[in-house]
């Protein structure tokens, strides 16, 4: 395409002229007006680029290349002054193809388009008003609320129904300044809606200054801005990375946003109420035990937002109103207060619930056997004798899960073949606390307690104690 000519637009126009006096012997059998033959000349801005043999030669031309100009489907106008003149002569001289080619070569054409912008950042010329909204309207849909968009399509298709011209995205909000204007452009400059959208999606890039912050490098700026650390020294008058100091002022190129569609919307949203959670002091509960005898439980409320949003982001957001659905149930929690004893009376309680020895302490099997066995239970769990404080509770080989208590008095016991333990080394227990569950683990013939006890390192006969 040629050079883009910025001028005044003028209609094509004829001008004829005839010969008025013409010294001529008329052959016989002729007449003058009939050996007269016509020649157009055809002037662009002034200057004669050649001769046709007829008008409509040169007007079927101009169309054709208003044709072809014409892809994108925009009105299209003659730029230059072109003047036709006819005359007629004895020996018509003209050349159509040079004259054309001239033409060619030498016109050119004005697209009248319809600039969009916001705040004077221009975003592009379209073919018309109703594609530069087109294209608007399909950028912004996406960042509205289904319910938007349908109230927007509904009316749009209400006024139009009356006669009134109305596009969808006449409803919008900006916060920037939206600007539709006519303008006169080079075809090549008038884009499709697709390219617009995709203009709007992608944004501009603007010169913007930022503080270097303690630590911050070149690399993590030019990651920050989608830059080249090269061009973040060349933009600065900058040699090298050394050169970046905090507190400086760096011009970067930072991604903005061509128009920021804003949208208000009610926004209904079902929300828990958390619970209260009450403590009270209990002297029937251990020191540093708790135990809720009121679980709580959440109640459920229905909200109504005043959202802002900002390209689909929430920006702000206000309660209009609140209606509780469900009242929350509060947590009360007893917390122990009874002062615990670590040690014992000396006076041991049965370590199982129910059950029989099934085997005693002395010489079974060719070994000393340590303990006693208790075995036929229905509740498996095992309870420690007297007050203390477990030194150990893990896996032993042959005893397999082995719970060992001190009853800081001299005594103590040891619980084995658990099938599971429920409490810790460090842990202070009271006589009858459940400490772990009957089991068969290390080596056992079936489920069962091995029971021990010793008084100051020494073993003894369980059966003393109990």
């Amino acid at each position: 395409m040629r050079r883009f000519k910025v001028r005044r637009l003028f209609q094509l126009s004829i001008i004829l002229t005839s010969v008025s006096t013409l010294l001529w012997i008329e052959p016989a059998g002729a007449s003058v007006h009939n050996l007269m033959k016509p020649v157009y000349h055809v002037y662009i801005d002034g200057e004669d680029i050649g001769t046709v043999d007829q008008e409509e030669t040169l007007n079927e031309n101009i169309d054709k290349l208003k044709k072809d100009q014409n892809v994108k489907g925009i009105a299209l106008t003659v730029e230059n002054d072109v003047e036709v003149v006819a005359t007629t002569q004895f020996q018509s001289s003209y050349d159509n193809e040079e004259a054309l080619d001239r033409l060619d070569e030498e016109l050119t054409f004005v697209a009248e388009g319809y600039e969009l912008s916001f705040d004077d950042k221009k975003v592009g010329i379209f073919a018309s008003e109703k594609q530069a909204k087109d294209a608007l309207w399909s950028y912004a849909k996406p960042f509205l609320s289904e319910k938007t968009v349908q109230e927007i399509e509904r009316t749009t298709k209400n006024l139009l129904a009356t006669g009134e011209e109305r596009h969808p995205a006449d409803s919008l909000e900006y916060e920037e300044n939206l600007k539709i204007e006519k303008v006169d452009s080079s075809p090549e400059d008038v884009i499709t809606e697709d390219n617009g959208v995709s203009r709007l999606v992608n944004g501009f890039e603007e010169e913007v200054e930022h503080e270097v912050e303690e630590d911050e490098s070149l690399k993590d700026l030019a990651h920050k801005y989608d830059m080249e650390e090269e061009d973040l020294l060349k933009r600065n008058d900058l040699s090298k990375e050394e050169d970046i100091t905090q507190g400086d002022q760096l011009q970067v190129l930072k991604e903005q946003d061509f128009v920021t569609v804003t949208e208000i919307i009610e926004l209904d949203e079902d929300e828990e109420i958390d619970y209260e959670t009450k403590t009270k002091k209990s002297d029937s509960l251990e020191k540093g035990k708790k135990k809720v005898t009121q679980q709580g439980e959440v109640g459920t409320k229905s909200v109504t937002y005043e959202v802002k949003r900002e390209n689909g982001k929430v920006v702000d957001k206000d309660v209009i109103e609140e209606e509780v659905m469900n009242e929350p149930i509060t947590e009360v929690v007893l917390v122990g207060t009874k002062e615990v004893t670590s040690k014992g009376s000396g006076f041991f309680g049965w370590p199982a619930v129910g059950g029989t020895i099934t085997s005693k302490q002395g010489e079974r099997w060719g070994s000393f056997h340590k303990g006693i066995d208790i075995a036929g239970v229905s509740n498996k769990t095992i309870r420690t004798v007297d007050n203390g404080t477990v030194t150990a509770a893990g896996t032993r080989s042959g005893y397999g899960n082995q719970i060992t208590i001190s009853h800081n008095n001299g005594l103590k016991t040891t619980y084995s073949h658990l099938s599971s333990m429920s409490v810790s080394v460090g842990d202070t227990v009271q006589k009858g606390d459940k400490i772990g569950v009957m089991g068969t683990t290390g080596n056992s013939t079936g489920i069962h307690l091995h029971f021990e006890v010793y008084k100051n390192g020494k073993l003894q006969n369980p059966m003393k104690y109990l």
